[in-house]
Parts: structure tokens; C-alpha cells; sequence
């Protein structure tokens, strides 16, 4: 029986993980010719016009939510687009509603994070800076009703690590998540070498450099002091590539021999001509879920090096598809300038980086997803089930 599907999400654009997901869940339902609508504010204009999208208070799309004042506007923009995406839900009283954490209620929440771990984490590393930021109450407030308050059917875990933080922090019943990766886009994120030539020229990175690629918007937890450590230690031939909205400053001073040898691209919108650009991607995170830009990388046949955290120790193997790394710049220094060094190595890396991304496609996950979204359109339709009806993993 045709249901339709309901997306919630703040922006709907290519400018970061969760919003990417949205556009690639949009797509797959699509092509499987299921009706689908995203809640929004925020649009891409490149959107593509398959999907169909309803605006929720678009006037929040003119504050800004990157950039230095980012923490602000987000604070701003996010809790207002909650109320208002979850007022605007009853226009749709008979949709299957996924929520990206954007709405107080649906069927279906998608946690691609869960803050509760990354602030322990913060603090178990002497972070504090983190309670300046007034995100973070709403979130702890917004994740307790919607998370511990069970106002969802299911939870679509990203990872392993998520389903037992979900239990640990949450005490969501096992039998109400579903572990459900993220997916790649396999077409839009593959190795093309004249795109990667045309970006070298456009920021001035030589021909025959090697270049290591570091992307994420909070340089601080994902670890861009690590890599700029490794690149003073690593040769003169090593570029470190910078892509994200954060500060840049305070990691310009700690490159003091290989400044000129760090490149900051800012926000792009352009990551597979970035990937292509590179020779490997790097990133020693303190916290992640399952870090969609490791796998985009992987797609692009970059090796990677990053740290074994969230979802990252479920598809990053040594010497298969790149290397686990320490949050240590000596680690790191080590096992890249050793790849370097070895050709061989890195073709092998590069053939299985992309052989893994291949495993990952959305057209794949994107039928998990269906089969989960019909079932809880079953039991919609039977009041008498309970949630628990729900209980086989996707």
C-alpha cells in the first residue's frame, strides 16, 4: 500500500553530513516511487528538483549558522525551526515521519550523534570551552524528550557505537533501534584526476606534492592540531589541504616550518574535486558516529587515516584501506610518511578504500530504510501493534 514519507531537517543542502543524508534518502525514495517531502528552512539553490520540499519558517534561512558566529545563530535558528517543523507535522497526519533531531516527535529519528558522548568526551580530554556554547543546553533538553522521552517508534542507529550510547545514556530499549549506516553517493564521489589538477592550480599546491586532505567544521574535536603536528614532521614534499568553516588562525601558528605547506580552503561545496585533489585523508577525531567524510574519501579512492572512534573501527581496516591512527602527531607522522614512501602500499590502500566505499552505496541503505518505513506504516494502520511489533533489525 503507498504511504507517503516525511523528512524533517533544518538545511537541506551538500554542506555537511546530516543534511546530505537527507538529500540522499529524498533521491533513493524517489527512485523507488515512493511520495516523500522534506521540512525545511534552509535550501540549496542547486537543489535538485526531484525533491520536493516544503518550506517551515524559511526566514531563518537569512541568520547565519556557519562561520565565526555560528554557535549563536544555531542556538537562534535551530530550537525555532523545532517548534515550528513539529507544529507544521499536522499537516501530514498520516506520513511516516523521519526527523534528522529536528522535531519533537515521528516516527523515525535518525541519530547521527549523540551529544551526551561527545560532551563526555570533551570532558575526559580537560575541554571546557564547549559550555560557552548555548547549543548545548538545547540539545541536552531536546534529546532527553525526544530520546529519553521515547517519542519515536524507532531510532535509526549509525553505528554499534550509537545503539549502546543510545542504551547507555537513554536506556532506549534494544528492540526500539535499528542499526542502519550511512550511505555514498558512488556517483558523485569517485576519483576524477582533472578536477583534482584544477583545484591544485586554483590553490596553489603543487603538481607533485602529496597531499594530505583534512575535512570537518570544529577543527578543535576533530582533531586538526594532531595533523598540523604531523605535517611539521613530515617532508617538504607533504601539503596539508584544510576544508571546513571553523577559525583558522589558531592552526596557522602551529605550523611554524610547514605554514606555507597549509592550505585553508573553508566551506566547500565542491568535496569530490577536494578528495581528488589528494593523495590521502587524515582525521584524528576525538568522537564521530560513523564519519560520512571518511567514507566519501574511501569513494574518491583516497586512503585513510583516522582514528578508530564512533563508526570509523567498523570499516577502517590497516593496510586494507588506509591506517588507524592515535590522536598523537608522531603516530600519524609515521604511518602516512611510511605509506608515502611505498607506492605499492598506496595503490593497494587506494583499490581498497574505493572497494569498501562500493559496499556503502545509498541505493543499498536506502532499502533498508523502506523496509523499516513499511512496517511502521503497517503497525500505523493496526493500532493493536506496539512498537514492539518492530523489533527485527533493518
Amino acid at each position: 500500500m503507498a504511504f507517503e514519507i516525511v523528512q524533517v531537517v533544518q538545511e537541506i543542502s551538500n554542506a555537511g553530513g546530516v543534511e546530505t543524508v537527507a538529500i540522499e534518502l529524498a533521491r533513493v525514495f524517489g527512485r523507488n516511487g515512493l511520495s516523500n517531502v522534506v521540512l525545511a528552512s534552509a535550501v540549496a539553490e542547486n537543489l535538485d528538483q526531484s525533491i520536493k520540499v516544503e518550506r517551515v519558517a524559511p526566514w531563518l534561512a537569512r541568520i547565519p549558522t556557519r562561520g565565526l558566529f555560528r554557535h549563536i545563530g544555531r542556538a537562534i535558528v535551530v530550537p525555532l525551526f523545532t517548534l515550528a517543523a513539529t507544529r507544521a507535522l499536522a499537516r501530514h497526519p498520516d506520513a511516516v515521519v523521519i526527523s534528522h533531531g529536528d522535531s519533537l516527535k515521528g516516527d523515525v529519528l535518525i541519530v547521527h550523534a549523540v551529544n551526551a558522548q561527545s560532551l563526555a568526551e570533551k570532558r575526559a580530554a580537560g575541554s571546557w570551552r564547549w559550555l560557552l556554547n548555548p547549543m548545548h543546553l538545547w540539545v541536552a533538553l531536546r534529546d532527553r524528550v525526544m530520546i529519553g522521552g521515547l517519542r519515536y517508534r524507532a531510532f535509526v542507529a549509525v553505528s554499534e557505537r550509537v545503539t549502546a550510547e543510545l542504551q547507555r545514556f537513554y536506556h532506549v530499549p534494544p528492540a526500539r533501534i535499528h542499526v542502519i549506516s550511512n550511505g555514498i553517493d558512488l556517483n558523485r564521489f569517485k576519483r576524477d584526476e582533472r578536477a583534482g589538477q584544477a583545484i591544485r592550480s586554483e590553490l596553489g599546491i603543487p603538481a607533485e606534492a602529496r597531499v594530505l586532505l583534512f575535512a570537518g567544521h570544529e577543527f578543535s574535536r576533530k582533531g586538526l592540531a594532531h595533523a598540523v603536528g604531523a605535517l611539521e614532521k613530515l617532508g617538504d614534499d607533504v601539503w596539508l589541504l584544510v576544508a571546513g568553516s571553523d577559525n583558522p588562525a589558531p592552526y596557522r601558528k602551529l605550523a611554524q616550518r610547514s605554514r606555507g605547506r597549509l592550505v585553508f580552503a573553508g566551506a566547500r561545496s565542491d568535496m569530490p574535486a577536494l578528495y581528488s585533489a589528494a593523495d590521502a585523508f587524515v582525521l584524528p577525531t576525538s568522537y564521530e558516529t560513523f564519519s560520512l567524510v571518511c567514507m566519501e574519501a574511501m569513494a574518491c579512492a583516497l586512503p585513510v587515516f583516522a582514528t578508530p572512534v564512533g563508526g570509523i573501527e567498523d570499516y577502517l581496516y590497516d593496510g586494507i584501506n588506509g591506517f588507524r591512527i592515535a590522536m598523537d602527531a608522531d603516530d600519524i607522522a609515521t604511518k602516512v610518511g611510511a605509506a608515502f614512501a611505498d607506492p605499492a602500499l598506496m595503490q593497494r590502500l587506494s583499490e581498497g578504500a574505493r572497494a569498501t566505499a562500493e559496499a556503502y552505496g545509498w541505493d543499498q541503505v536506502g532499502l533498508k530504510y523502506i523496509e523499516l518505513l513499511r512496517r511502521i506504516d503497517a503497525a500505523k494502520r493496526a493500532p493493536s501493534r506496539s512498537a514492539m511489533a518492530l523489533s527485527a533489525k533493518a
